[in-house]
């Protein structure tokens, strides 16, 4: 066995789970990846015994000062890892037993630096059926010398296609994402993340512009409830759909908000020609009616 063989056979796998007041979500996550070599978990100053539960279950606690997104700690928990490959896990997901032996098995390949994992999206206690949202891609398990987690908030490593490998999307092999269980958990995951976002696309130097907020948003929407399906679900989907195109509409806002909440006159021309179309589209919606209520009228009164 040449040594790359026997580096790759002895590979092990480090959890790791940036946590803040989520003991009520913790222990089942633990669970779900006890089958790790080691289970890491980084304490953001939690108030409610997270750290502790973490400890009764044989998880290593950093403590580390609070911060409003996950994005900016994940590579200082990393370094205290000691697996070859980190596992990134929120308090909020579970890793199914069958993903968990293919994940097992991955370690060994020398030949794939990362692993996209099909997560599934459970939100206000309801599947999707849409695959947008039953196999969303994420890339959560990666060599620790190789990769680093990116600063920007919601981006994912970037690896080269032929160094990944993707789990297939089959619903014995999801990353369960319990994502909001309460309106009350969706209202504070956007109060953490679009001021964030904004923020940090500032850093980046990116400009607010009107165009690219309602370009943005329109797509947001076209997906959500066009391609996802999002109606053929019901009541769920409905508000499921909702629910994250209003996300993206506040990151918007914040971002407006944190560039000095300017008026151009660029963006308040752009605006104003879109308030032109949206009256526009209305009275040929209503011009399009007028031949049905008229023959509606006229059977009314039809002796």
């Amino acid at each position: 066995m040449s040594a790359a063989e026997e580096r790759a056979a002895a590979a092990t796998i480090s959890a790791c789970i940036v946590c803040r007041n989520e003991a009520d979500r913790l222990e089942d996550c633990i669970a779900s990846v006890g089958w790790a070599d080691e289970i890491l978990l980084l304490d953001l100053e939690s108030s409610d015994g997270s750290g502790e539960l973490a400890r009764r279950h044989g998880a290593r606690v950093i403590s580390h000062p609070a911060v409003p997104i996950v994005e900016l700690v994940r590579n200082k928990l990393a370094v205290h890892a000691r697996g070859d490959w980190i596992l990134v896990v929120d308090p909020d997901e579970r890793v199914s037993p069958l993903l968990a032996e293919e994940l097992q098995t991955l370690r060994h390949r020398d030949d794939v630096e990362g692993v996209w994992i099909p997560r599934q999206n459970i939100d206000f206690g309801h599947a999707p059926q849409s695959p947008a949202h039953r196999y969303e891609y994420q890339l959560r398990m990666y060599r620790r010398s190789r990769v680093e987690w990116p600063l920007m908030p919601n981006k994912l490593p970037v690896i080269s296609e032929e160094r990944v490998h993707r789990v297939p999307a089959r619903d014995e092999l999801v990353l369960i994402h319990i994502r909001n269980r309460t309106v009350a958990e969706a209202v504070e995951r956007v109060l953490r993340y679009a001021p964030a976002t904004a923020e940090a696309w500032i850093a980046a130097g990116e400009t607010f512009r009107a165009r690219d907020m309602v370009r943005t948003l329109t797509n947001k929407a076209r997906r959500e409830y066009g391609a996802a399906n999002a109606l053929d679900e019901g009541v769920p989907g409905l508000i499921r759909a909702t629910v994250l195109v209003a996300f993206h509409f506040y990151v918007w806002a914040a971002f407006w908000q944190a560039s000095g909440a300017r008026r151009t006159p660029e963006d308040d021309a752009y605006v104003r020609r879109l308030g032109r179309l949206v009256r526009i589209a209305a009275v040929a919606a209503r011009l399009a009616r007028a031949p049905a209520r008229l023959k509606r009228k006229v059977s009314r009164r039809a002796p």
